[in-house]
């Protein structure tokens, strides 16, 4: 019996954590305040930088390794980033948020890195 109960606490909790991740992007077991929706995107932004960046360096990766022709993948991943930042300099103008603008100024710059590269 008391076996039962402490695995149906361990699962209320897990459940709890795992909704506030879902809401709130935060693995918290009590929620802060809601994200906004600003704050949503730019977390999605954020995630699709990373995918981008990483499908780029892979596709380079792959071209110096073996030598076969991965130019679709890498200019599918420059696209990509073209799209992020067309969305992140739309959002820049809709933040209010110091920290937000911080960051989409920190990605921007990074999307620029990259370029150059």
């Amino acid at each position: 019996m008391a076996k039962k109960l402490i695995i149906g606490i361990v699962l209320a909790v897990l459940a709890l954590v795992a909704f506030n991740f879902v809401t709130n992007g935060e693995l918290t077991l009590i929620p802060t305040s809601p994200l906004s929706a600003e704050a949503r995107a730019l977390n999605s932004l954020d995630a699709r930088f990373v995918a981008a960046t990483h499908q780029l360096n892979q596709a380079e990766k792959a071209a110096g390794a073996t030598g076969l022709d991965t130019s679709a993948d890498a200019q599918a991943a420059l696209h990509e980033l073209d799209q992020i930042e067309t969305e992140l300099k739309e959002l820049k103008g809709k933040s209010i948020d110091a920290s937000q603008i911080n960051r989409i100024d920190e990605i921007l710059g990074n999307i620029q890195k990259i370029r150059s590269h």
